[in-house]
């Protein structure tokens, strides 16, 4: 069985702009990322046009797949404190987050196909809440030839595969998915069989990394802790081949979010990932 190729989740080098992501990725044989909304407004904002953007992208062989992400249209109070001590490891773009006018822009410049949205940093609301505002934001994103993908993330309210695939269901707008994160799976109880059960063509994003589990009263950090693809414990293999009977198309960046990454230069932390890589994608289907 052929693996599947994986591109390079632009949260692995969150750091990066826009410019040195492409740059990275091609030196490193990825063939597709995901893009910062932020970053792709700095880069114009330090001079590069959307034709330049991609220009340089196709020179380099590399297709933006998701822009990651949207995470201020959706109803529930926002939560995250910037003054917070447990979250000053977080970019300041996280308190601040694009618009959803820049996040489309973005999207549109670099012929990107879907954007990614996520309830991170609300409160939860029930899933009811939701369908409405999802629903309109799928029509305005398709009238730009743009589709959705759901990020479901614990404590939210889109807080696992189920709840969100309902929401997808419910909005009932054709360019709506969910993005399978392997690490929000893990943390949410998700099964395989939860991810077996979805209707054809739910997926549309999957986002590879691996965990091992905290131990029990750990307080959870968000963004930080994930494991290279294979050095965890996660039923990656299953995982992914649940989500390819599911998606054939679906499209797969690695995105690995730890401190020791985050302590290297870009190159070295993308070559530490595409090794990891190579290694999991030489045992798939073994």
């Amino acid at each position: 069985m052929e693996a599947p190729q994986v591109g390079l989740g632009c949260a692995t080098l969150f750091a990066a702009g826009l410019v040195d992501l492409i740059e990275v990725a091609a030196r490193h044989q990825f063939a597709t990322i995901t893009v910062r909304p932020a970053s792709f407004l700095d880069a114009i904002g330090s001079g590069e046009s959307e034709q330049g953007l991609r220009r340089r992208l196709g020179d380099a062989g590399i297709a933006v797949r998701v822009i990651d992400g949207l995470s201020r249209a959706l109803p529930g109070e926002w939560l995250l404190d910037p003054d917070d001590p447990k979250l000053s490891h977080l970019p300041r773009e996280v308190f601040n987050p694009p618009s959803e006018e820049d996040c489309l822009r973005a999207a549109e410049a670099l012929e990107a196909p879907l954007l990614s949205v996520a309830h991170f940093g609300h409160a939860p609301v029930p899933a009811e809440q939701l369908v409405d505002v999802v629903g309109a934001l799928c029509r305005r994103a398709a009238a730009r030839g743009i589709g959705i993908t759901l990020e479901f993330v614990p404590g939210t309210g889109m807080s696992d595969v189920t709840t969100t695939d309902w929401i997808v269901r419910s909005c009932g707008e054709p360019n709506c998915g969910v993005l399978l994160d392997p690490w929000h799976w893990s943390r949410s109880g998700g099964t395989l069989d939860d991810v077996r059960k979805l209707a054809p063509g739910a997926l549309n994003a999957l986002q590879l990394c691996d965990r091992i589990p905290e131990l029990a009263g750990t307080p959870y950090t968000p963004m930080s802790g994930r494991d290279m693809p294979g050095e965890g414990e996660l039923p990656l293999y299953e995982l992914v081949e649940a989500a390819l009977a599911n998606s054939p198309g679906i499209t797969i960046e690695a995105e690995v979010i730890n401190a020791g990454l985050n302590a290297m230069s870009f190159d070295d932390a993308a070559a530490s990932l595409a090794k990891a890589v190579a290694t999991w994608r030489a045992g798939y289907g073994t």
